[in-house]
């Protein structure tokens, strides 16, 4: 019989404050409890949360700890708050054996190493950054970047276990932080394709036209510009034969209607998660436009799983899913020049689609499957 564990998972934010490491947390929450390896209590920081009282729901429990953003986007606690050590008191009497705290940078990182300390509990610490924090200004990004090597260094040198969620981000803590042991575990994948759902029907409102397709928050590093640009500069023969549709909303969204000038992309504006998932569904190819930034975008694994033809950069950690001509096309960078010229590769290969598609439903079977990556860190934590 498995020895059961009692973990206490500590998170700066929690859905449904919209990002992308909060569904993941969320994710493990409900997945990891499924197993009945483990007790899982979720600590969380109230900002963003409907309720401001602890809740279960999914196989998971979630205790909210009064707080606010002292800057945007960086959650403080409200130390002040008698709700605040109550609920500390209530956390150090579970006799948890692990603490886990995710993502450097945040508070809740350092507050909740200090409690694992002072309580003897055993910390493991799970990062999900591989680069640095770049913010809109030179100055505001240098604070950030000494901030980061001052503290995070100190961090990852007392953490009992260090667990990155990629081979990208392994990489960065060991040239960047420190030089130790770091296990690699993957997120598992949660797809669930809802059909009732009434969605549009791309393919009868684009008839003869191939599908280029972009999803997820329009943000600057997300390069959508760059895809856009390209598909004006494209002889008419082929910008006939292809409609670029872009998915969701968020900052750039504005000025990418700007860039096409003559109203040849199709926006669908904002899109739940699920309707998402069915348009994306009917698309033919998926590209992954993205400049470097911190993770792996949960959207090009679901364009794996979907068996969508794949043109990716080789940021946000794609180079570790998609390998040139063998599960998909991974671009030379992110430029305007790079992705026009893949606009035209694909036309002539597109045949391949099958034949990838096998391959990258491999690759998300071994490598983002939640029951094969729960007993990798069951194994991890029963060696520590």
């Amino acid at each position: 019989m498995t020895k059961k564990i009692n973990i206490i998972q500590f998170l700066p934010y929690f859905p449904p404050h919209k990002w992308w490491v909060e569904t993941v947390w969320q994710e493990i929450g409900k997945y990891w409890c499924k197993k009945e390896y483990w007790s899982f209590i979720n600590v969380v920081f109230d900002v963003w949360q409907e309720n401001k009282s602890n809740y279960e729901l999914d196989w998971y429990k979630v205790h909210l700890l009064p707080s606010f953003d002292i800057i945007a986007n960086f959650p403080f606690p409200k130390f002040w708050k008698k709700q605040f050590w109550v609920i500390l008191k209530e956390l150090k009497e579970l006799q948890a054996d692990f603490v886990f705290t995710h993502t450097r940078f945040f508070l809740s990182s350092f507050i909740w190493w200090k409690f694992a300390t002072k309580n003897s509990i055993k910390w493991v610490h799970i990062e999900h950054g591989s680069d640095y924090v770049k913010l809109w200004s030179k100055l505001k990004s240098k604070i950030s970047y000494i901030y980061d090597k001052s503290i995070w260094n100190w961090i990852f040198k007392r953490a009992d276990k260090l667990i990155a969620i990629s081979s990208a981000c392994k990489k960065f803590i060991l040239t960047e932080f420190i030089d130790r042991e770091i296990g690699v575990i993957y997120r598992g994948l949660d797809i669930e394709l809802n059909k009732e759902i009434q969605i549009e029907n791309l393919k009868n409102k684009f008839d003869w036209k191939i599908i280029i397709w972009f999803v997820w928050r329009l943000l600057k590093w997300k390069n959508v510009d760059s895809l856009v640009n390209s598909y004006y500069l494209l002889n008419d023969n082929i910008k006939d034969k292809i409609q670029i549709v872009i998915v969701w909303d968020w900052e750039e969204l504005n000025n990418l209607r700007q860039l096409d000038i003559n109203n040849k992309i199709y926006f669908t504006w904002w899109k739940s998660f699920k309707e998402a998932l069915l348009l994306q569904l009917q698309f033919d190819i998926h590209f992954h436009t993205s400049s470097p930034w911190w993770w792996l975008a949960t959207t090009l694994l679901q364009a794996m799983y979907l068996w969508c033809f794949i043109i990716a950069t080789p940021y946000e950690w794609a180079d570790e899913v998609i390998i040139n001509w063998v599960n998909w096309i991974l671009i030379e960078n992110d430029s305007v020049e790079s992705i026009k010229k893949w606009i035209e590769v694909w036309i002539e290969n597109i045949v391949k689609k099958s034949e990838y598609s096998e391959i990258n439903k491999k690759i998300i079977n071994e490598k983002f499957d939640w029951n094969r990556n729960i007993e990798k860190i069951y194994e991890i934590l029963n060696n520590i």
